[in-house]
């Protein structure tokens, strides 16, 4: 007698691969366009002034981040010494959510204890609204073998 090919109804495991591809891709682009809108909404950067202790704050706030972008582990129950220098502000004019609300993007000289990187630049955001447990969100960080002045990126 005759055998007809058999018709799976649910799904393979290999039927589950692509799916998981494009959300994957369509999360990073969702993710591009977020960092695009956030980029396109900045405002002109304030001049180049001293750090203040609230910049000083911010850099303590991400500095776990800092440690891992430097390569250096943490040491349990120890803060190392990563000293704001100099900042640039640029307001956030809207927000992915809409327009009206504005954030704050800070751009922090850092001087750090570590011998080939001893300064750094560090971004961070600062969102209008206390969205999670942190109100703040490291962006980017440009390590430097010597000291430059700083500038926004």
């Amino acid at each position: 007698h005759d055998h007809k090919p058999i018709q799976h109804r649910y799904r393979t495991p290999c039927s589950g691969l692509f799916t998981k591809r494009t959300s994957t891709a369509s999360s990073m682009k969702f993710f591009e366009n977020k960092q695009a809108r956030l980029e396109a909404a900045l405002g002109p950067p304030s001049k180049t002034m001293d750090a203040s202790e609230y910049a000083q704050e911010l850099v303590m706030i991400v500095s776990r981040t800092i440690e891992s972008h430097l390569n250096l582990l943490p040491v349990p129950g120890k803060r190392r010494d990563f000293k704001a220098t100099q900042m640039i502000t640029r307001s956030v004019e809207g927000s992915s959510k809409g327009a009206g609300e504005n954030g704050t993007m800070y751009y922090i000289k850092v001087k750090t204890p570590v011998e080939k990187w001893p300064w750094i630049f560090v971004k961070v955001h600062e969102p209008p609204l206390v969205t999670g447990v942190s109100r703040v969100k490291f962006e980017a960080m440009k390590k430097m073998d010597q000291e430059y002045k700083l500038v926004t990126f």
